[in-house]
């Protein structure tokens, strides 16, 4: 069976240059006394062209940035935003506006909205299965095999609406091998969580299973300045002075691997979680700014909600056939998420916008597809079909002036799409590769926007506008990979893509932007970029250059209003161009020390705008960064027979954005700094760790939303938090 399986080569096991030859891959002594450094230099094995088997990420022509388990253990991911500075022109951001919505941009494309009908332009996939709606993304990961950040466009293979690129999460599958791990934490600000995993073989060579459990417990990080529940706060329940960001999680996810015969593979891989608590953390952004509010503060008279629950269930098959020396794979998906939150989003004690929100989703998706080899060896054939739908319920309610006003905004939507595609790559000679590709893509969108000034909160008996509009689209690539020698290779290709049209159910004003739907936005894209592994593999140094131009494309308008608080439109706001380059290095300067880092920089600007919204949009496009960086490093100490001590400190740096179309708000340059201490006994049975997250201690916002032009709020993010860790692995 040739199974996808994410397996890491340490690449320090062939370190010529700093070792005798062999000396670390043959001496398991030496080998099992590594330390933990060595884990930034591990391979990883990828499957973004969904091969029959996954690829090293070296041979893969496309930019990407991936991270095995051990890796995301070692680099403390707790939640895929933990991972927002760790690639360059990469942002995995939360919107914040309610708890788990992710807002994820890559090279300056991405939303700027917790509209459930907007489609993000950074797609998210879990075992093979694309999450539908950007709600309950953004949550806690335990027992990851591995994380690929696809940078540009990946439609060939991934579909519609990853015009920025792709994020890929692969859940860690049994082996039959008996695991036992516990992991337990506790931080400074009362947060505490207990993960654990079991697996092994329930028939011995047949049938593997393992079980996941995950709980956690945050009393909240956040102090309130509230003296006390004002008259304001009479719907919801009351803040007082104490914490804010209460949230408790768990979740189980039991996954079975069965060997059904030979050729055929079945994963069932299950998942059912909540998430409980506060609502989103506002707070009057501009007071903190300013220095008239202390940073990481509120004045929030009412607590606000999260209630989140959040079902999927995966079945893979994979079949070995003759034809090709292939594998036919089937990925069947179901998921369904049902996400209530009630924020209080001018974040000060008086009682001006308070925001419940309840987003319901349904979705089942099937990918069926052949990857197999043909005229001996010289052409990988990858096909396939795609099928998805969903439907969307919201319903918003807005209590404006303490309720004196309120409005009614919301919609229902069923959408479906299904393609098919083809990519081929034929070896011209051992050095030349030359990728042909082409996909078909069908899509359907049926909805209900509220529209009309409907006040009626509880039971939303109001009038609701059709909205229906279908899209196809052909989506190819061509391009070449050339090997300069055994360590090194460079590859370009052109490509297209698109983000399907949609439609608002925040339309609280159709009489100043229509709720939809958009046109479709359109992509070209190209890219060239080298991959090296130098001085003898002490040395892994990639390089990229892109260039895209989008045509049509869709913004979110986010603006201040006097009569709803806050007006949020959906519209296609012109043609941009976007370049930039990339660079990211790891290195092993001595047995004992690897470091790696990251430099990003792109550059994106309008070439035509809609003359109808010129008026509303600025010069700079949200949450483009001009600049990113990362560098980081890790260090072992030899205890002797006590174990190991592993030193990891890293430092990013995020150039200010603007966070709206309008440019009246921007996001400060941001500073990024962690370190850990790290112990390991020697028989690799336990491990402590002592970390600390954003140690500059510095302010942060999911987003800066004007409330009628008085003055600007966002939910916080969190500041310095420190963490002790305590692992046993049987």
């Amino acid at each position: 069976m040739k199974r996808a399986t994410l397996y890491k080569t340490p690449l320090a096991l062939a370190m010529g240059a700093l070792a005798s030859t062999g000396a670390l891959a043959q001496d398991s002594d030496t080998s099992a006394r590594k330390g933990t450094a060595h884990l930034m230099l591990e391979e990883i094995q990828v499957t973004a062209r969904k091969r029959s088997n996954a690829e090293a990420i070296q041979d893969v022509p496309l930019a990407i940035t991936a991270y095995g388990g051990e890796q995301l253990d070692a680099m403390f991911v707790k939640k895929i935003e933990d991972l927002s500075y760790a690639a360059p022109n990469v942002q995995l951001e939360a919107v914040g506006t309610f708890p788990g919505v992710q807002n994820f941009s890559i090279r300056g494309q991405g939303i700027n909205s917790s509209i459930p009908s907007v489609d993000p332009t950074v797609g998210t996939f879990v075992d093979g299965v694309y999450l539908g709606v950007t709600y309950g993304v953004v949550v806690d990961m335990f027992d990851m095999e591995a994380v690929e950040m696809l940078r540009g466009p990946q439609g060939l293979l991934f579909g519609r609406n990853v015009t920025g690129g792709a994020v890929v999460m692969r859940s860690a599958r049994p082996d039959g091998e008996f695991d036992f791990r516990a992991r337990t934490q506790v931080t400074d600000h009362d947060q505490y969580n207990f993960a654990g995993v079991i697996e092994g073989a329930l028939i011995e060579d047949k049938l593997a299973a393992k079980l996941v459990i995950y709980h956690d417990n945050d009393d909240g990080y956040f102090d309130n300045d509230t003296t006390g529940p004002t008259e304001g706060a009479v719907y919801f329940e009351p803040a007082n002075n104490d914490k804010i960001g209460a949230l408790e999680t768990t979740f189980v996810r039991p996954s079975f691997v069965l060997q059904a015969s030979e050729e055929l593979e079945l994963v069932l891989i299950a998942e059912s979680g909540e998430t409980k608590g506060d609502g989103a953390p506002w707070t009057a952004a501009s007071l903190q700014r300013d220095g008239s509010l202390e940073e990481f503060t509120t004045t929030m008279d009412e607590a606000g909600e999260t209630d989140m629950s959040w079902d999927q269930v995966t079945l893979e098959s994979n079949l070995d056939v003759e034809l090709g020396g292939g594998v036919i794979t089937n990925i069947l998906g179901w998921r369904q998420v049902d996400a209530f939150s009630i924020a209080d989003v001018d974040g000060r004690v008086t009682s001006i916008f308070t925001v419940p929100g309840h987003t319901k989703q349904d979705q089942i998706s099937n990918e069926l597809r052949f990857a197999g080899t043909f005229m001996d060896g010289a052409l990988d054939l990858t096909t396939g079909l795609y099928y998805f739908e969903q439907d969307i319920e919201y319903r918003e309610a807005r209590y404006i002036f303490g309720g004196s006003v309120q409005r009614a905004l919301g919609g229902d939507m069923d959408h479906s799409t299904w393609g098919v595609f083809l990519n081929n790559d034929y070896h011209v000679s051992d050095a030349l590769t030359v990728t042909a590709g082409l996909r078909y893509t069908k899509e359907k969108k049926d909805a209900q926007v509220i529209t009309g000034a409907c006040a009626d909160v509880i039971d939303f008996n109001c009038s609701f506008l059709d909205l229906n509009d279908e899209w196809s689209n052909v989506t190819p690539k061509l391009g070449f990979q050339y090997a300069l020698n055994e360590d090194a290779n460079v590859y370009a290709f052109w490509t297209k893509g698109f983000r399907s049209g949609g439609v608002n159910f925040r339309n609280a004003k159709p009489e100043v932007i229509e709720p939809g739907p958009t046109k479709e936005e359109a992509q070209q894209s190209f890219e060239v970029g080298f991959k090296s592994d130098l001085m003898d593999g002490a040395l892994r140094l990639n390089m990229a250059y892109f260039y895209n131009t989008v045509d049509d494309m869709q913004r979110e308008l986010n603006q201040g209003d006097p009569d709803v608080i806050v007006l949020q439109g959906t519209i296609n706001a012109g043609d941009v161009t976007i370049q930039g380059v990339e660079l990211d290095f790891v290195a092993m300067l001595s047995e004992n020390l690897v470091i790696n880092g990251s430099v990003g920089y792109i550059d994106g600007r309008y070439t035509k705008v809609d003359p109808v919204y010129d008026p509303l949009l600025g010069t700079d496009l949200p949450r483009l960064s001009p600049w990113t960086a990362n560098l980081a490093a890790s260090y072992d100490i030899d205890l002797g027979d006590a174990g190991f001590l592993t030193l990891r400190g890293s430092y990013s740096f995020r150039d200010a954005a603007a966070y709206n179309d309008s440019n009246t708000e921007y996001f400060e340059q941001q500073h990024e700094a962690s370190a850990s201490i790290n112990y390991n006994s020697l028989d690799e049975h336990w491990k402590v760790s002592l970390y600390g997250k954003n140690l500059n201690d510095e302010a942060r916002w999911g987003n800066l939303t004007s409330i009628a032009g008085l003055w600007t709020a966002g939910p916080m993010q969190k500041g310095r938090t420190v963490g002790l860790e305590v692992e046993y692995r049987y």
